[in-house]
């Protein structure tokens, strides 16, 4: 799939909002910016009561055209992306008569049903993409998003994703969180805990490490073992991880492989995890 950036993504949305988002002020995308990080779950912005000046949302307004980049440290502050929250932002500020345009924008073809609140969904999947880029540009998921959507409905929640074998299902809780910060040449531990949500029994199965070869920090293995699983049962699988000392941030796209290699859950995301390293002074140095 190509790549999306940011600011398309950005704009493409905000010249489809109603102007009554910002009321009482005036339109502005600084305001449209702080709403929806918000709306995803990041309260690193806030706005004023009343009317909002151009001086209140600067940061954002240059978030939303480029000239500030959606760093690392903004990423962290959506701990987990508020899927259905900054859904129901999207399709509040996208007006319906909108709606059809906006998906072209993203390149959705006419002959596809329209669905305003799916299609606000896939947005929201993609947002949650750009969180978990290192870069200001992530894959562009909207179109094939909002086609699982329309095919299996509403179950899109993470972790209940589009199985290779029918009645499979994989569901994860993060015992901490899926974004790290960490100090250069810190080792630490991330744990899954993975239920077998479907009706498949799993045997063989491993989770593999899909981009070893691009990330600069070391794990102790790219594959870990899934131990036989019947359907209702649950484990906990740990990863090592050591940083380096380069400051970097990397993502590290794990996925469940069956005995031939398989992946198994083609669509999934819910079991990778992002991990910033920077130097921390130690306090008086």
């Amino acid at each position: 799939m190509p790549n999306l950036k940011l600011k398309d993504y950005f704009k493409w949305i905000y010249d489809k909002t109603d102007k009554y988002l910002y009321y009482p002020s005036r339109k502005n995308a600084g305001i449209f910016i702080t709403k929806l990080f918000m709306a995803g779950g990041s309260h690193h912005f806030t706005l004023p009561y009343g009317k909002v000046k151009s001086e209140n949302v600067e940061t954002q307004r240059k978030i939303f055209n480029g000239s500030f980049e959606f760093t690392p440290d903004l990423k962290l502050t959506f701990r987990h992306v508020d899927i259905d929250g900054l859904t129901d932002f999207l399709n509040k500020a996208v007006p319906d008569s909108r709606i059809r345009e906006l998906m072209r924008d993203f390149g959705i073809p006419d002959d596809i049903a329209e669905d305003a609140e799916l299609f606000c969904k896939a947005l929201a999947y993609q947002f949650d993409a750009f969180v978990r880029s290192t870069t200001q540009e992530a894959e562009d998921i909207v179109l094939t998003k909002y086609q699982l959507l329309l095919k299996y409905g509403d179950d899109q929640t993470e972790g209940a994703t589009v199985a290779r074998y029918p009645g499979d299902k994989m569901k994860i809780s993060f015992g901490r969180e899926k974004r790290y910060r960490v100090n250069c040449y810190d080792a630490f531990q991330h744990i899954w805990t993975i239920d077998n949500a479907g009706t498949v029994e799993w045997r063989g199965r491993r989770l593999f490490l899909t981009n070893s070869a691009d990330i600069k920090l070391k794990v102790e293995s790219i594959y870990l073992d899934v131990p036989t699983l019947r359907p209702g049962e649950q484990i906990k699988i740990a990863t090592g991880i050591e940083a380096r000392g380069k400051e970097d941030t990397a993502e590290y796209k794990w996925v469940m492989i069956d005995k031939d290699g398989n992946n198994c859950f083609p669509e999934d995301r819910s079991l990778y995890i992002t991990v910033t390293v920077e130097f921390q002074p130690m306090n008086g140095k």
